[in-house]
């Protein structure tokens, strides 16, 4: 006798598992984390460079081409540590959006799909535009029929008072960065919002896992 598993069978209020948008997302933060690696590569090539003249050879041809390769520095701070930082912010911006449209998608897919004639319509129709802040991110799955989706995330250390002015102020920057003003960024800002925000993502994905439960009567991932 075989005895078959079905994905409803293994419903499970305490596993937490991801849906695509959220695998998706920590994918593609692996960009991020690749320019703080490079970070720290540039870093060691100013040392090595350093390291060399005093020794009687240089690198400086390979620094020259780093150099006008990034933006002017401000003061007292590298050209290219500081575009990376800053690319590292606008870039972790970029994918959360993605990774809240496509989270937007999927709980519209499973609340509806079979329940209205066409949910790509409904989807499309909606607005995804805009910054992910924590306005924007509420009337987005206020649209899909869960109002105030954010008022009860947090975790430890992390209230949630703490984490809207986490989302707000990580969007202030974004916009001082796009928009071309001169706001400096350390390597361990881009680390922070990075860990945040990716904990901030696994927390609202599983929310939603339990609220579309709620009205479906099963776990949409």
């Amino acid at each position: 006798m075989r005895l078959r598993v079905t994905a409803a069978a293994l419903d499970f209020e305490g596993i937490n598992m991801p849906s695509q948008a959220l695998k998706d997302f920590k994918n593609r933060t692996q960009e991020v984390r690749q320019l703080l690696d490079a970070h720290g590569a540039l870093t060691r090539l100013r040392r090595a460079e350093g390291a060399l003249q005093s020794g009687g050879q240089s690198l400086r041809n390979v620094g020259n081409v780093v150099i006008h390769l990034v933006s002017t520095p401000g003061r007292g701070r590298p050209a290219e540590v500081h575009a990376l930082n800053s690319a590292g912010i606008a870039l972790l911006s970029a994918h959360l959006q993605g990774f809240i449209v496509d989270l937007f998608k999927e709980v519209t897919l499973a609340c509806l799909d079979g329940k209205v004639r066409d949910v790509g319509a409904l989807q499309s129709a909606a607005n995804t535009r805009g910054n992910p802040n924590w306005s924007n991110i509420t009337k987005l799955f206020r649209a899909a029929g869960f109002p105030d989706i954010l008022s009860n995330i947090s975790w430890q250390r992390m209230s949630n008072e703490k984490l809207r002015q986490k989302l707000e102020s990580f969007n202030k920057l974004r916009n001082e960065i796009v928009h071309g003003t001169s706001a400096r960024v350390r390597k361990a800002v881009v680390s922070n919002y990075l860990k945040v925000l990716t904990t901030f993502a696994e927390h609202l994905d599983n929310t939603l896992r339990r609220e579309v439960r709620k009205v479906t009567r099963r776990f949409p991932w």
